[in-house]
């Protein structure tokens, strides 16, 4: 009987590793007393796009140091059983996905108040993403939309 139970927790111990509770408000709160934001980034593992965001955007020293100043990290990546608490919304991590409203790979931002500050779906250069963390950073999503704030910045062309 000692052999089964050793077998049977052999081939559940991956599944519980790898299945993890994001409550997200207990993360605003550990950014608020750090007078920080928190910065989650949804993404999933086969997505060729949620790579290039993670190889060449996140993973560059630039980035990595304003987010480890500025922000706290977390990755949700929905190839896992993560659930996921935030607010009223307690469900698995593709299903925060949906709730979120847009697919892969997103970046998601939330203040102290615990309101999204901003989300931002798609691929980003380092430079693109360095003016995002700028703008939320600076509390500047709210008094202007991004794309004012990234054509103020010289990211984009003016109309």
């Amino acid at each position: 009987m000692k052999i089964v139970n050793f077998f049977f927790l052999l081939i559940l111990l991956p599944t519980l590793l790898l299945s993890r509770e994001i409550n997200i408000d207990n993360l605003i709160n550990k950014a608020s007393t750090q007078n920080k934001h928190l910065f989650i980034f949804l993404h999933w593992t086969d997505c060729v796009y949620c790579q290039e965001m993670i190889m060449f955007t996140l993973d560059t020293q630039n980035i990595q140091k304003k987010i480890k100043k500025d922000f706290i990290y977390e990755h949700i990546n929905t190839a896992y059983k993560d659930t996921v608490k935030y607010k009223d919304f307690n469900g698995t991590s593709k299903e925060f996905v949906k709730y979120i409203g847009f697919g892969y790979p997103t970046s998601v931002f939330f203040d102290q108040n615990k309101t999204i500050a901003g989300v931002f779906p798609g691929v980003y250069d380092e430079k693109e993403f360095a003016v995002i963390l700028k703008y939320i950073k600076s509390g500047s999503y709210k008094t202007i939309e991004y794309d004012d704030y990234a054509k103020k910045m010289g990211l984009k062309e003016k109309d």
